[in-house]
């Protein structure tokens, strides 16, 4: 895909913010309902959080953003999962970043979250505007942090924008997927996206409204689905209302954006793994119920830069947060 106004250079430019040449904005808002509370998650820690912040692309569009932990931190481009948003590291919450020494930019993708919506795009079309996020912000090299659905993008980076990157990091990523590959794993909910984007869009906001419930009962219904790991994480106190943050934000402007985005999972991929030459360390748990582990293992398996390491008791939610320790230190080992 050929963006209207595509970036040609990874050169330093001045960014338009709104229309008007200067450093990114900060927006103090007032942002999604989860339940019956509206948060203004710029003060959800006693330190100062850049929650909301617009970016105007070279093509127009308005990419939003949030920043977390400690600005002179290593800094880390946090690509969220798959129907969430640029709040997802309020999960693990903002003092945890500035603990562990973290700089993290996290922007919501095309149509999610207050991001606009860039129709015909690819995995590879995420890095023109990550390195003119990178710019705008003054940053000549950073890392990427690719969380579940967020994980292709963090490769694309990897093969696109190696010489930007400090290093790149993948937990509880997806990988494309083959029509051989939901049939042979049983995904049948892959369907949905794959061949009935609109009834999934249709579930989804079933979804949505289910999230404005009370958390206990949300909780309840997840005990039945999810392993004990996640539930375990989520039913710490306010992890379940910030997840519902997340997720609620992430559908702001509708279900067009996150269905686009993980389609993009079961069609070829515009780039191709052999371009990844640089470090690459996954993480996952062994109890991840969500990505079929053995394609993990077997898409590893063809990447001669990748670390693949697997943690038994943890599972897609649990990993991110338990091991965030290990993932910290993935994250600040300097590629050469």
């Amino acid at each position: 895909m050929q963006l209207a106004n595509p970036h040609t250079s990874d050169s330093i430019k001045k960014p338009l913010v709104h229309g008007q040449p200067a450093k990114a904005r900060n927006v103090n808002v007032q942002i999604a309902r989860c339940s019956t509370h509206t948060v203004s998650v710029l003060h959800r820690d006693k330190i100062a959080m850049k929650a909301t912040n617009f970016l105007t692309l070279p093509d127009d569009r308005q990419l939003a953003y949030a920043e977390y932990g400690d600005p002179n931190g290593h800094p880390v481009f946090y690509f969220h999962g798959g129907g969430t948003s640029r709040l997802e590291p309020l999960l693990l919450g903002n003092e945890a970043f500035t603990r562990l020494g973290l700089r993290l930019v996290a922007p919501d993708r095309p149509g999610i979250g207050q991001s606009d919506f860039q129709p015909n795009r690819g995995f590879s079309d995420w890095t023109k505007d990550v390195i003119f996020l990178a710019n705008a912000l003054g940053l000549d090299k950073f890392s990427v942090l690719g969380i579940s659905s967020g994980g292709g993008y963090a490769a694309a980076c990897t093969a696109k924008i190696p010489h930007r990157l400090h290093s790149a990091v993948i937990v509880s990523g997806a990988w494309e997927f083959a029509t051989a590959d939901w049939l042979e794993y049983k995904r049948w909910g892959f369907l949905l996206i794959k061949y009935f984007p609109w009834l999934y869009q249709a579930s989804m906001k079933f979804t949505q409204r289910s999230l404005n419930g009370p958390p206990d009962k949300i909780l309840k219904t997840l005990q039945k689905t999810l392993p004990a790991a996640d539930y375990a994480v989520l039913k710490s106190p306010g992890r379940i209302e910030q997840s519902c943050e997340a997720l609620n934000e992430g559908l702001r402007s509708g279900t067009r954006g996150t269905a686009y985005d993980l389609q993009l999972y079961f069609r070829k991929w515009d780039f191709s793994l052999d371009e990844i030459r640089m470090p690459l360390t996954l993480f996952y748990g062994e109890e991840d119920r969500n990505v079929p582990l053995e394609l993990v293992k077997r898409t590893a398996a063809t990447l001669p830069t990748a670390k693949l390491v697997m943690y038994p008791n943890e599972g897609h939610i649990s990993v991110v947060v338990n091991q965030i320790e290990a993932i910290t230190k993935a994250l600040k080992t300097y590629q050469n």
